[in-house]
């Protein structure tokens, strides 16, 4: 082969790895949709109604629950500037009462069906 025939060679590779590369992409994501669909089926099925008076439970009560701040683990530093800086802010503890918080409102919107054996 000479010098033209082999750049030619390489261009005409150059566009079959291209194509390649991109029905590839198309595989993997056609396949990533199909395992979503698949774990979704063993999901509970909620109504677009319900999931509005789901997210609505749970802005609300975000809404209303402080965080106290005695109850968070920080670290404070003065900057180089003179600010005062908040490092490594901790707030677990008040995590777990934000999720007793919404808990109790969806149990007051929300009945628990019972499992069947």
């Amino acid at each position: 082969m000479n010098r033209e025939q082999l750049e030619t060679r390489v261009k005409e590779l150059s566009v079959l790895i291209e194509e390649a590369s991109g029905n590839v992409k198309k595989l993997v994501d056609e396949q990533a949709a199909f395992n979503k669909k698949l774990d979704d089926l063993d999901k509970p099925k909620l109504t677009y109604a319900q999931m509005d008076k789901l997210q609505h439970v749970i802005e609300s009560a975000v809404e209303v629950f402080s965080i106290d701040i005695d109850d968070c683990d920080y670290n404070i530093e003065i900057n180089y500037d003179n600010r005062v800086e908040v490092n490594d802010f901790d707030w677990s503890r008040c995590q777990e009462d934000l999720t007793t918080c919404i808990m109790e409102r969806l149990e007051n919107v929300f009945a628990v069906a019972e499992d069947e054996e």
